[in-house]
């Protein structure tokens, strides 16, 4: 089995960038269906008033693409 990896990087004091695989929360935060939650997803997690909004930006298909992203922003 692959390793997973997790990279964050704060935007601001209210949002957050995270690539990793999504978990159930995220998932059902975003109030998307998304079929295939394979590979790494590269999201936004704002806190307003108390509770997370959550937008998935993309997918991503392998750690691969993970790690690679993660240095383009910066967040290795």
């Amino acid at each position: 089995m692959e390793e997973q990896y997790y990279f964050s990087r704060a935007k601001d004091e209210n949002r957050l960038l995270t690539i990793a695989p999504i978990t159930d929360s995220e998932l059902e935060a975003t109030g998307e269906e998304i079929e295939n939650t394979g590979g790494y997803f590269l999201v936004e997690t704002t806190k307003l008033d108390g509770c997370d909004e959550v937008r998935v930006i993309a997918q991503l298909p392998n750690s691969d693409a993970a790690i690679a992203l993660s240095r383009l922003l910066n967040m290795d």
